[in-house]
């Protein structure tokens, strides 16, 4: 079973307009809201991927049902805490030629002692032995920094991989417990390596400092959409596809999704880095999950160039 757990889940608003302006009206066209944080974006890609998911989420009021019913009907199991206060609303305007947007992400609602502790009483329940869990995202307000790290170690007590992508202290914490694969935003690495994360050598570097503290498999993704995962005992590289941009945010999602379906699938690290660039650019060459084509996304995986280099 895979299991996504996004404490701060949203609805995500994307306004497009000619051209942003400040101090002007804005004229958008319709909105488009999807239902997002980071691991519900996840379950949505695994959804069109055709692996099920159960996604875990703190959520509340009316926002809060909007996701709950969104992804109810596209077919994604749910089992949410509900809290008072308002599930956030993230807003993004992006020009329609892509070439500038503005994201404007609300810190979400306060979450309780007792919500919490819902919450890791649903995550003992559903974890077992060999499940993939992605925990992902902020934590909201209320929610203490050691959260993951408490999280990571009672999953992996019971037999649980834990992929793990988080922020500031909370990530921190969590890489002390030791993931099953990491995936940090590149800003978040060179925080913590100390050093700048540009190009393929400058990641290889970087991924070799996590995999020496005992996590098996660190995903990259360059700010060029060039992708990085390294083992102990191999490193793929896949270089980005040049595809229409139509997607201005979600991307890491979608390329997590992908490698979460090739490990399902037990294929080789080659052929997983191959799909999971794949369909990265099929997400962003879209403007929706909905409009991806099965055989559009087939077309692109043998176009991905990738370079392996093994770890002696």
């Amino acid at each position: 079973m895979i299991i996504t757990l996004t404490p701060n889940p949203s609805v995500d608003r994307t306004l497009v307009v000619d051209r942003l302006k400040f101090n002007e009206i804005l004229r958008a066209a319709p909105a488009q809201l999807d239902w997002g944080g980071k691991g519900l974006n996840i379950s949505r890609g695994l959804n069109v991927l055709g692996q099920p998911s159960i996604a875990l989420a703190w959520v509340g009021g009316g926002a809060g049902k909007m996701l709950e019913d969104g992804l109810n009907k596209l077919g994604i199991k749910t089992e949410f805490v509900w809290v008072d206060g308002e599930t956030r609303t993230n807003t993004v305007v992006q020009e329609e030629s892509n070439d500038w947007y503005m994201l404007v992400n609300e810190p979400g609602p306060h979450i309780p002692p007792g919500a919490i502790d819902e919450m890791i009483a649903k995550a003992n329940k559903y974890a077992n032995p060999g499940d993939i869990w992605i925990t992902s995202g902020s934590l909201p307000p209320g929610v203490p920094e050691d959260f993951y790290a408490n999280l990571i170690r009672m999953l992996k007590a019971k037999g649980v991989r834990v992929i793990f992508d988080a922020t500031a202290a909370p990530f921190k914490l969590g890489i002390k417990e030791i993931p099953w694969l990491l995936y940090p935003e590149v800003t978040e690495a060179e925080r913590l390596v100390g050093f700048e994360i540009k190009n393929f050598d400058m990641a290889k570097r970087a991924a070799m400092n996590f995999l020496q503290q005992g996590i098996e498999y660190v995903v990259l993704m360059l700010e060029n959409g060039g992708v990085l995962i390294s083992s102990k005992s191999l490193m793929v590289m896949a270089l980005p596809l040049k595809v229409p941009l139509c997607r201005v945010t979600g991307a890491r999602g979608a390329l997590l999704a992908g490698f979460v379906d090739g490990f399902v699938r037990q294929l080789p690290l080659d052929e997983i880095t191959r799909r999971a660039a794949a369909f990265r650019a099929a997400y962003i060459s879209n403007k929706d999950y909905s409009t991806i084509q099965c055989e559009k996304f087939m077309e692109l995986i043998p176009k991905v160039e990738i370079h392996s280099t093994a770890i002696l």
